[in-house]
């Protein structure tokens, strides 16, 4: 019975990889000779400290995930440099309430510009504006206390009323933030690297 189960898996996988599919991440559309990459210290153009960091160790994650290309510490160890500047960070108000126009929602939105180069100084991509988009409550009422967003954050259903709105709109805005630099992460690292299937 095991035999049969390894054989049947042995063959769905040739008939994937044979019908032109591949996992999401595994193929690159970099040249050959470009395995070892430097990821430059993320600027950051806004007035929220400390981004340029968080995001700088959230590309090197994505790109060390699917092993395609090496992350390496110095540009001269690498045969390309991953340039990143987070240039904007806007947040829109969403929706408020009819009769005191509070926000009850807002959307906030996360603008990089990056640039991919030999050491050569050959581009091999740049996109100037990849923007992200995400959403949070304004105020407690609107809190989807059943979200993934809000399961990692560390605040509990049940003390969530007892904070002021300011403190939950705070909150929910950092876990957007965050969540917008994993997703700039993810989309830089399909856009400049991996390969389409």
């Amino acid at each position: 019975m095991r035999n049969n189960t390894i054989a049947c898996a042995l063959i769905l996988a040739l008939g994937l990889a044979s019908c032109g599919y591949t996992f999401q991440g595994s193929g690159s559309v970099l040249p050959s000779d470009v395995r070892e990459i430097a990821i430059r210290p993320v600027e950051n153009e806004t007035p929220l400290p400390g981004l340029g960091p968080r995001f700088a160790e959230k590309l090197r994650s994505r790109f060390e995930r699917y092993g395609v290309v090496t992350v390496v510490d110095s540009a001269e160890e690498a045969d390309a440099e991953l340039i990143v500047k987070i240039t904007a960070v806007d947040t829109r108000v969403r929706s408020v309430t009819s009769g005191t126009d509070i926000a009850l929602e807002y959307d906030i939105f996360m603008t990089i510009s990056a640039e991919l180069r030999r050491r050569s100084g050959q581009l091999l991509y740049r996109n100037n504006r990849l923007i992200t988009v995400d959403s949070y409550g304004g105020v407690s009422d609107v809190v989807v206390t059943s979200s993934a967003g809000f399961a990692q954050g560390g605040i509990g259903a049940d003390t969530l009323g007892d904070l002021g709105s300011r403190q939950v709109s705070r909150g929910q805005e950092d876990q957007a933030i965050e969540q917008l630099m994993d997703e700039s992460a993810r989309m830089l690292y399909m856009d400049a690297v991996a390969e389409e299937f």
